[in-house]
């Protein structure tokens, strides 16, 4: 079927920010070449529509809606409230590039559930999972103590980058772009080269993925498809007011003690917290003074609950305690 993303020029727009971590320079040359139809917007054109259509037919990527529908519809759900704080970090860098937010949010969704920092066995981390070697490729890696592939900005500015590089290698074809971001981008073009032009879903192409890639492919395009077209599949994603703003501490607090402390919607701040502010352990006090990046609602609450009154005590009571001491035992 028709590819949902073809070449057309666009022009990267530079940051201000990190430009040491990340050459804008190289952000904006990776834009050129970039495939049409690229924003949430143009994906929901008539073209677009055509695409989605098509897609229906595929069993692969239905496959895959349906598993989003059902058991794991909650991580879906789950994936798009974190992204919704999120989003104002990650998605100009896609938007700026030419690339789809849902695809970013596809890639987020399958690889972490929108969870900053979450890591694999093979020593990937980060919302959108990148490798030591990868990441540094793409100007992630430690810094001041820090890694960087834990920060979602530059995480999303890198992804841009690894992305960029791949449809231009791989003739614009998204299929096997994400197949290279999870099964490795030289598998992913040996493979392209020797198709002799059949499609990805070609039985003599599909079969020579590994069988992890196999899956994934249609589960990042499926869960991008529903980030556009959730009313289509009677899909609520809940409202969350995503902006955010910087609070300075008036006293020493874990991100733990803050979330105790702050009360708020059903599931708490603590996963906004923890994702806006990578850099800090959830149970290490935070030095008074110190600027964290957090949601609009709660400076308020903090002011309300935190840093006197009953709830505040009972956050640094209940950080004080622990279990008792079991003393070993003889063997």
């Amino acid at each position: 079927y028709e590819r949902l993303l073809k070449a057309t020029p666009q022009d990267g727009d530079p940051d201000s920010e990190d430009e040491d971590l990340i050459d804008e320079g190289d952000l904006a040359r990776a834009g050129t070449g970039v495939p049409q139809s690229a924003d949430a917007a143009s994906l929901l054109s008539e073209e677009g529509q055509r695409f989605v259509r098509m897609v229906q037919f595929n069993p692969a990527v239905q496959a895959g809606i349906r598993r989003w529908l059902t058991d794991m519809r909650v991580s879906l759900v789950q994936s798009h409230e974190n992204y919704q704080y999120l989003r104002h970090l990650m998605a100009p860098s896609f938007e700026r590039n030419g690339l789809p937010e849902a695809l970013l949010f596809g890639i987020m969704a399958k690889e972490s559930t929108g969870r900053v920092h979450i890591g694999s066995r093979a020593g990937a981390v980060g919302l959108l999972q990148f490798m030591p070697a990868t990441g540094a490729r793409f100007g992630l890696g430690w810094r001041d103590g820090f890694d960087t592939r834990y920060d979602p900005q530059l995480a999303a500015r890198a992804s841009v980058l690894y992305f960029n590089e791949r449809f231009a290698e791989l003739n614009n074809d998204l299929e096997f772009a994400v197949a290279a971001y999870n099964g490795g981008e030289g598998r992913a073009l040996r493979l392209k080269q020797a198709s002799g032009g059949k499609d990805f879903w070609d039985p003599a192409v599909y079969a020579q993925l590994p069988p992890e890639t196999r899956d994934y492919v249609p589960y990042v395009l499926a869960a991008a498809w529903l980030f556009l077209h959730p009313e289509e599949y009677g899909l609520q994603f809940p409202a969350v007011n995503g902006a955010a703003t910087v609070m300075k501490l008036a006293a020493p607090a874990s991100i733990y003690q803050l979330s105790i402390c702050l009360g708020g919607p059903r599931d708490g701040y603590f996963r906004p917290l923890r994702n806006l502010n990578p850099r800090y352990e959830p149970h290490t006090p935070i030095p008074a003074g110190t600027e964290l990046r957090v949601p609009v609602a709660v400076p308020p609450l903090y002011q309300a609950s935190c840093i006197t009154g009953p709830r505040a005590e009972l956050a640094v009571s209940l950080m004080a305690a622990s279990k008792p001491t079991v003393p070993a035992t003889a063997t």
